[in-house]
């Protein structure tokens, strides 16, 4: 383990026993979010501390016990703090020598349901996110990293490590990165997207009908369909926040149509929006909650001017009778 990666997983130790301890104050959780921020390593090397504290916390239990039983108390005149992050920095580093090892002798399959998402740290330090009903394996080797997406969209913020290139399969594409920070989606009656928000990655495509391979770089984003030749373009800072609007739970639409609108919400709830073909192309811009369409039904009614009614699973849009008069 390099010297860097070891004060990383030092550090996340050590905020992962500050906020195992008590709550953090607003200046110590501002330093925290800025520290996570700082690098995409960070947040893969927390999940890790905190999935180690869990591992400890249940070795030590009936020390731990004593010691929240008594604040105050130490281990052996050592504060709690000190042996938390201690052992959490042993334990990483442990893992830092052994993971790969460990990794290599079982495939991790993560899922997620309709209207979720989820973040899953790997043990290299890369971190996955899943968006709504979606689906991937993780299987590492020493000589490669392999993800395949067999549904849904996912964000890859990928630790970097040349000497083991972080693949991820979707369909027939393969999406190669070293480290960076990408999406790829694969949806039905879509075309497979990638898009880049950090580095450059390189799109291949595997089968008869594999070409030479496309090198995407940030604020692109690329679209392939079957057969045919992968097709890329730039995106501007407020579409790529718009497509990543999802990992926080979120929604965006920038004058799309309702039509369109109500595509997006289908994928997180199984509330049905109905629009009437009338008022179909009236379009949206705004920021919603992804898995629930009946309020943005309602903030879209009020916006539009339209007619909203609602039952048990399913809400209604449609012109009001007076309109026009």
């Amino acid at each position: 383990m390099s010297a860097i990666n070891h004060e990383i997983d030092r550090r996340a130790a050590e905020w992962a026993a500050r906020r195992d301890l008590s709550e953090l104050t607003a200046e110590e959780q501002v330093e925290f979010e800025a520290w996570l921020a700082a690098d995409i390593r960070h947040l893969g090397a927390y999940g890790r501390a905190e999935a180690v504290l869990g591992r400890l916390e249940r070795v030590r239990s009936d020390a731990v016990d004593d010691v929240r039983a008594y604040p105050g108390q130490t281990f052996n005149g050592v504060p709690r703090r000190v042996v938390l992050a201690g052992g959490l920095a042993a334990s990483l580093t442990a893992i830092g020598i052994v993971g790969a090892a460990l990794w290599q002798e079982r495939e991790q399959v993560f899922a997620t349901g309709l209207g979720q998402v989820k973040e899953v740290p790997l043990a290299d330090g890369s971190l996955v996110v899943l968006n709504t009903n979606s689906k991937v394996t993780v299987r590492f080797t020493r000589e490669k990293r392999e993800i395949h997406l067999l549904q849904g969209e996912a964000l890859f913020d990928v630790a970097k490590n040349k000497a083991r290139p972080f693949i991820v399969f979707a369909g027939n594409m393969q999406v190669r990165a070293v480290g960076t920070s990408f999406t790829v989606s694969m949806l039905p009656q879509r075309p497979i997207q990638v898009l880049v928000k950090e580095g450059v990655v390189e799109l291949n495509r595997g089968g008869p009908a594999k070409g030479t391979p496309v090198r995407v770089k940030a604020y692109t984003q690329a679209l392939a369909t079957q057969d045919a030749p992968i097709v890329a373009a730039g995106v501007p800072q407020s579409k790529l926040d718009r497509n990543l609007a999802w990992q926080f739970g979120r929604v965006a639409f920038d004058n799309q149509t309702l039509h369109d609108a109500v595509d997006e919400f289908a994928r997180y709830s199984d509330v049905r929006i109905v629009v009437d073909p009338a008022v179909a192309n009236r379009t949206v811009t705004g920021l919603f909650v992804s898995n629930d369409p009946v309020g943005f039904a309602k903030a879209a009614a009020a916006v539009l001017n339209l007619h909203v009614e609602v039952s048990d699973r399913e809400v209604r849009l449609s012109a009001k009778a007076d309109e026009g008069l």
